[in-house]
């Protein structure tokens, strides 16, 4: 019930303010004499309006209150407070001390600290002027008393002050905590903006080299097609021919040496088109790569003009597409070594590193070497991006020449 009671204030600000403003206007109505005149019960009654208007307004105008509060009790001390009747019998100290502790309060926890500062000094020197103007009129008191209702006076409006500070000081900290909850979530909405921004630029570019790939895949096959057209297909029908001819002249058994001739020839004819398929073939998807990445990179060393030592270190099997990349980029590599390091010697070594396939093809050559839009590395490149890969380049003037391929185990 209590907790129910205390909580109220709270949860109904605005009509805590009125009940607040109401009791202090009530207990004001106290001193209006009984047989004045109207006019001056009326200024009675104006002023305690007017100090319960101030605790209406705290908390939206907390200086504006004070302000007018003060005034209010700078004229009582004036004009009210001192000996024999007052200047102004409406200015007799009645429940401003009251409102101004309360409006002390208000302006230290809701206005700037220069403002409840001077507030609170203002008091604390209405306080001191006020029982100096006072001490003459009760003359019987003794020192011991005017200390007591100084102390007493300062030390309640001190006190309003200091209990204000303390909320505005919670409410400072509420604040600074909830900027810094905010600049964090600002932070991490920018991280992860950041994230999705080199997300999309990263597909983008993933889309791009992809098209290049399929590109390239495209001409390929037109280049297989050409090939096989011009090619293997043109001997086939050849030897369609000659062997056809051997068939009429085996029927009508006449010039053995011409049939013999014939047949010679169809034999040659299938052979170079054994040949041409067997190369076309091995450009497509080499055979020696079903027996593992490391036997089909030692046919490339054993058939490389320049001599080249191969290190090969692999915990687990490459999928066949990496295998496939792989073994691309080095015969690539490894005819670039031929034709244009002049290197006397050449090394590859593949190794697993971190879920990576990393490969090094390094050479004594005269270096040099450069990624050039349209050649033979930035289609090495390119290949590799499309899953994910890279290709790194080291080639300084006079060598050697390291290149780095690194590709994931799993495409």
């Amino acid at each position: 019930m209590l907790r129910t009671v205390a909580g109220w204030p709270r949860r109904h600000p605005r009509q805590a303010d009125v009940a607040l403003a109401a009791v202090l206007f009530l207990l004001s109505t106290r001193q209006i004499p009984a047989a004045g005149m109207p006019a001056s019960r009326i200024a009675f009654l104006a002023v305690g309006a007017l100090l319960a208007a101030t605790v209406v307004a705290r908390r939206r105008f907390p200086v504006a209150a004070f302000a007018v509060a003060a005034a209010i009790a700078l004229a009582q001390i004036a004009f009210g407070v001192q000996p024999g009747p007052p200047a102004v019998p409406a200015l007799e100290p009645n429940i401003t001390d009251v409102a101004l502790v309360v409006l002390l309060y208000n302006l230290a926890a809701y206005a700037p600290r220069r403002f409840s500062v001077a507030g609170l000094v203002l008091c604390l020197a209405g306080v001191a002027v006020a029982v100096i103007r006072w001490q003459p009129a009760h003359a019987p008191n003794g020192t011991a008393e005017v200390f007591v209702a100084t102390v007493g006076l300062g030390g309640i409006a001190l006190a309003a002050w200091v209990l204000g500070d303390s909320v505005a000081y919670r409410y400072r900290r509420a604040r600074i905590a909830a900027l810094e909850e905010r600049t964090a979530r600002l932070e991490v909405e920018r991280d992860a903006s950041a994230r999705i921004a080199a997300a999309a630029g990263r597909e983008r570019e993933l889309t791009e080299r992809r098209a290049r790939v399929v590109d390239e895949a495209e001409a390929r096959l037109r280049r297989i097609e050409r090939d096989l057209h011009d090619g293997a297909q043109v001997r086939l029908a050849a030897l369609a021919m000659t062997l056809g001819e051997i068939k009429e002249n085996l029927e009508r058994a006449v010039d053995p040496e011409q049939t013999i001739a014939l047949a010679g020839a169809a034999h040659r004819s299938a052979k170079e088109a054994l040949a041409e398929l067997h190369d076309l073939a091995r450009g497509i998807h080499p055979a020696v790569l079903d027996r593992g990445l490391a036997a089909a990179l030692s046919v490339l060393a054993e058939a490389s003009a320049v001599p080249v030592d191969l290190t090969v270190n692999l915990g687990t099997r490459p999928s066949p597409a990496i295998e496939t990349i792989a073994y691309f980029c080095a015969a690539e590599l490894l005819a670039n070594v031929v034709k244009h390091s002049g290197a006397s010697r050449a090394a590859i070594s593949v190794h697993g590193e971190d879920g990576l396939l990393v490969m090094r093809v390094a050479d004594d050559g005269s270096g040099q070497a450069k990624v050039k839009p349209g050649g033979g590395l930035a289609g090495l490149r390119d290949r590799a991006q499309t899953v994910d890969g890279r290709l790194a380049v080291d080639s300084p003037a006079g060598g050697p020449t390291v290149m780095t391929v690194e590709l994931p185990v799993r495409a």
